[in-house]
C-alpha cells in the first residue's frame, strides 16, 4: 500500500508505519517542543501505537527529555492531525501530556515530486508536510511543569511506508530576521536499492512573500555536506539556487531510535531548535539572504550510534 493511510480507524497492513508529527517553537523564549503520534506494524507481529512528547527548556538549564509511551491501541482520547495533537505519555519517572489546536492559512505542502512518486515503490517512505506553517495553542505538561503555548510557530506533517530511508535530514525554519511570514520545509535523504545507496535527494518548498518557491526534486543534483551538528547544502530552486547552512547543538538535541516495521532500526537526531541561514541566487535579482534561529533539524542514520559524535542515544520501547 502506498497511498496515504486513513487517518484514524483502518488498521495498518503488515510491515507498516505511519506517523503525525508536531514541531514548534516559542517567538519569546528557547521553549520548543516535538510530538509523534504513531502507528507501528511489524511483519511478523501485531499493530502498536505510540505516543512521544520532547520539550526543550520548560526550565532553564535543562536539556530536552523524550518520553515515549506504546499501547495496543491508540488511547481513545488522543487526536492527531492538522487541526491539533491531544495526549499523553510516560517512560521511566517522566511524564507529558498535551493539548493543542493548530491554526493555518496555508495549503498542505506535497514535497514528493513528480506527484507520482507517492504511488510508486519507491520511495518506500511518504510524506507531506500538512501545515507546512501554522500557529500552535494550548497546553503543554513537561519536566513537571504546566507551559501555556501561546501562539507558538509550528510545523505539522505526516508520513507513512514500508521502511525509513537509509539516511536523511529533515529540516523547517521560520521566524527569519526581515522576513518574518517566510518558512522553508525541506527533506534531504538517500535510500539504499539492493547495496547501493543513492545520491542525495531533496525535495520542499521555501515561502517568500505568501509565494512557494519548489525546491529539489528527482533527478535535480543537489551538493551536500551532512554531519548530525552540521548541514551545508546547494539546491537547485524553481528558477535559481538555494544555499543553506544549518547548525544545531546537543543542549537542544534528542537521540532516538526510529524501529523499522521490516526489522532494524534507525538512529535520529532530533534538534528541537537549530540556526538556519539561507541565501537564494535567481537570475535578474538580487541575493536574498535570511537567517533565523527558529529552526528545527532531525538526521536519522542506519549506521550505528556512534554516528551521532556521542549523543547519547535513549532507551525507548518498541513499538
Amino acid at each position: 500500500m502506498s497511498e496515504e493511510p486513513a487517518r484514524a480507524g483502518e488498521g495498518l497492513g503488515k510491515g507498516r508505519y505511519e506517523s503525525w508529527f508536531l514541531s514548534a517553537r516559542d517567538p519569546a523564549s528557547r521553549r520548543a517542543l516535538w510530538i509523534r503520534h504513531t502507528r507501528h506494524r511489524p511483519g511478523g507481529g501485531p499493530q502498536t501505537a505510540a505516543l512521544w512528547c520532547t520539550a526543550a527548556g520548560p526550565q532553564t538549564g535543562q536539556r530536552p527529555v523524550a518520553v515515549k509511551q506504546v499501547f495496543s491501541t491508540s488511547p481513545p482520547d488522543a487526536a492527531a492531525g492538522p487541526d491539533g495533537f491531544r495526549g499523553a505519555a510516560a517512560l521511566a519517572g517522566h511524564t507529558a501530556a498535551w493539548d493543542l489546536t493548530v491554526t493555518t492559512g496555508e495549503a498542505p505542502l506535497r514535497p514528493l515530486r513528480p506527484a507520482l512518486l507517492e504511488r510508486a515503490p519507491l520511495p518506500r517512505t511518504k510524506l507531506v508536510a500538512s501545515v507546512p506553517d501554522g500557529l500552535v495553542s494550548g497546553t503543554l505538561t513537561a519536566a513537571g511543569q504546566v507551559i501555556a503555548v501561546t501562539g507558538w510557530r509550528g510545523t505539522g506533517g505526516h508520513n507513512w511506508g514500508s521502511e525509513h530511508a537509509d539516511t536523511w535530514v529533515w529540516l523547517h525554519a521560520d521566524g527569519f530576521a526581515g522576513s518574518p511570514d517566510a518558512w522553508l520545509e525541506l527533506v534531504l535523504a538517500r535510500i539504499r536499492v539492493g547495496r547501493a545507496r543513492s545520491p542525495w535527494t531533496a525535495m520542499g518548498a521555501v515561502s517568500l512573500g505568501g509565494q512557494r518557491i519548489s525546491l529539489g526534486g528527482l533527478g535535480r543534483r543537489i551538493r551536500a555536506a551532512v554531519q548530525p551538528r552540521r548541514l551545508h547544502a546547494s539546491v537547485p530552486a524553481a528558477g535559481g539556487l538555494l544555499e543553506l547552512t544549518v547548525t544545531s547543538d546537543d543542549d537542544d538535541a534528542v537521540a532516538v531510535p526510529y524501529a523499522d516495521p521490516s526489522g532494524g532500526s534507525r538512529t535520529v537526531r532530533h534538534a528541537l531548535l537549530a540556526e538556519v541561514s539561507l541565501t537564494l541566487h535567481r537570475p535578474g535579482q538580487p541575493c536574498l539572504t535570511l537567517s533565523t534561529s527558529r529552526g528545527a533539524c532531525e538526521y536519522g542514520t542506519s549506521g550505528p550510534s556512534t554516528d551521532l559524535a556521542g549523543l547519547p542515544v535513549t532507551p525507548l520501547p518498541a513499538g
